[in-house]
């Protein structure tokens, strides 16, 4: 067993292990409780750590790791709205004004 992430965002942690479980990497979560606990103990040693079982997948966790921690840039235009008429930047699949979806090319 092997330690692939640490941090202080519980929430950060989960997602990297669900990205770990969707890929059939087996890993587990320690500290997750101890993490809320903070303003009673010493920070050291509280932060949740995601650990994968199987030593052998170590370099494809980390791969995913990689891949997550730094997603590709947005490639494409800019869109409007049709709905609202803003202005979006092309990482956006939906408007973050009014919620209408980004239309399909062609459309």
């Amino acid at each position: 067993m092997k330690i692939i992430f640490s941090s202080m965002d519980l929430a950060a942690v989960t997602r990297l292990k669900d990205l770990l479980e969707n890929a059939g990497i087996a890993c587990f979560i320690k500290n997750d409780i101890a993490s809320y606990l903070t303003g009673d103990i010493a920070m050291s040693g509280v932060a949740p750590e995601l650990w994968i079982e199987d030593d052998s997948r170590l370099a494809e966790a980390f791969e995913i790791k990689k891949d997550w921690q730094s997603p590709p840039l947005a490639t494409g235009a800019a869109w409007t709205c049709p709905k609202c008429g803003e202005k979006l930047e092309p990482q956006f699949t939906s408007c973050w004004k009014c919620g209408t979806a980004r239309p399909r090319p062609n459309q």
